[in-house]
């Protein structure tokens, strides 16, 4: 038996499958940057998705503060008489301005609203106080102020009450809010 030292002819040269490697690696690399580019724009949306929320937040705590601060107005007067027709302050006869159109807020028609004190973080808040009515006689049967209280006899005057808050993008831009309420007081 001989034993040769020679190895066997594949028909292949060693030099022949250095560029598979750097195929595949390229490959990797080129899956690995789509996985990253996904992740980043998913990471982008969620962020914006986020922002968005605390923008309606805010603005749904600027129209509840526009709304308390009109109602805590209407408890503080001394007779419907103060109201005067004009500056978002409406009698029972008077028009009021449409509280669904963008136009109706703007500050070039900020004779049809008050402006409130809007919250950190808020461009502005807004109501407009309507006289909407006079419920006569209610005999202590309407509960305005708390539970268990009993207001006696005497008319209720109502109000309708309109606030708009918006949140904090620039120029009134972000998400708007707009609560609508029905108030009574006894004078």
């Amino acid at each position: 038996m001989y034993l040769s030292s020679r190895t066997m002819n594949t028909g292949q040269s060693p030099h022949a499958q250095r560029g598979a490697i750097l195929v595949v690696s390229l490959m990797l690399l080129l899956v690995l940057t789509i996985i990253g580019v996904s992740s980043m724009q998913g990471t982008a949306l969620e962020e914006s998705m986020s922002y968005a929320t605390r923008d309606r937040t805010i603005a749904l705590q600027s129209a509840e503060a526009a709304l308390r601060e009109a109602e805590t107005w209407v408890e503080t007067i001394a007779s419907p008489a103060a109201l005067t027709g004009t500056n978002g302050l409406y009698r029972r006869a008077d028009a009021i301005p449409s509280y669904n159109t963008s136009a109706t807020w703007l500050p070039a028609n900020n004779t049809n609203y008050v402006t409130a004190t809007a919250p950190t973080g808020s461009n502005s808040a807004k109501y407009m106080i309507k006289e909407t009515g006079l419920i006569p006689g209610v005999q202590g049967s309407m509960n305005l102020t708390g539970y268990g209280e009993n207001k006696g006899s005497g008319d209720v005057t109502t109000f309708q009450v309109t606030s708009r808050g918006t949140g904090g993008a620039a120029n009134e831009a972000g998400a708007e809010v707009i609560i609508r309420s029905n108030y009574g007081r006894q004078f």
